[in-house]
């Protein structure tokens, strides 16, 4: 594969290299404002990012093992296990040990946790509606395509 000028000032030791030609850079400020935008919006619902992922990852299984919403969410498995604990004390969440392995705890969303899905995805389609209003389908996607290729890449 030819690499260009863009791949080499995108490179962090390329002496042209900034911030400005990091894609992480822009993909940091990208996810950084999107949380900032959706806690603002989450805020007066009691919901925050965070919450916001569990419950979606949960609502589209049945149950799940805290270290595999920790994978899905990408945060570590000691801050999840606490989120988890916190959510389950507010009644969104419950927690069951494994019958499988007793040394996984599963969690489950609790009647009161998937009747929160409808109000947290109407707040986040708000954000959605503001980010690609003005791009089109094959443009989100290509944006699709390529953040789950550098992700595996990554992974």
């Amino acid at each position: 594969m030819k690499r260009g000028k863009t791949w080499r000032q995108a490179h962090p030791t390329d002496p042209a290299f900034s911030p400005d030609t990091s894609p992480f850079f822009h993909l940091s400020r990208l996810v950084g404002l999107y949380h900032l935008r959706m806690d603002a919006h989450l805020k007066p619902i009691g919901m925050d990012v965070p919450r916001w992922r569990v419950i979606n990852i949960l609502h589209e299984c049945e149950y799940a093992p805290i270290s595999r919403i920790a994978d899905l969410a990408v945060i570590r498995v000691s801050t999840m296990t606490k989120l988890i604990y916190r959510m389950e004390n507010e009644g969104l969440v419950e927690t069951c040990i494994s019958q499988a392995d007793g040394r996984v705890t599963e969690v489950r969303l609790t009647e009161k946790g998937g009747k929160a899905i409808d109000q947290i995805r109407a707040k986040a389609g708000l954000i959605f509606e503001r980010a690609f209003h003005d791009i089109p389908d094959d443009e989100i996607a290509t944006f699709m395509k390529l953040t789950r290729r550098i992700y595996d890449n990554i992974y």
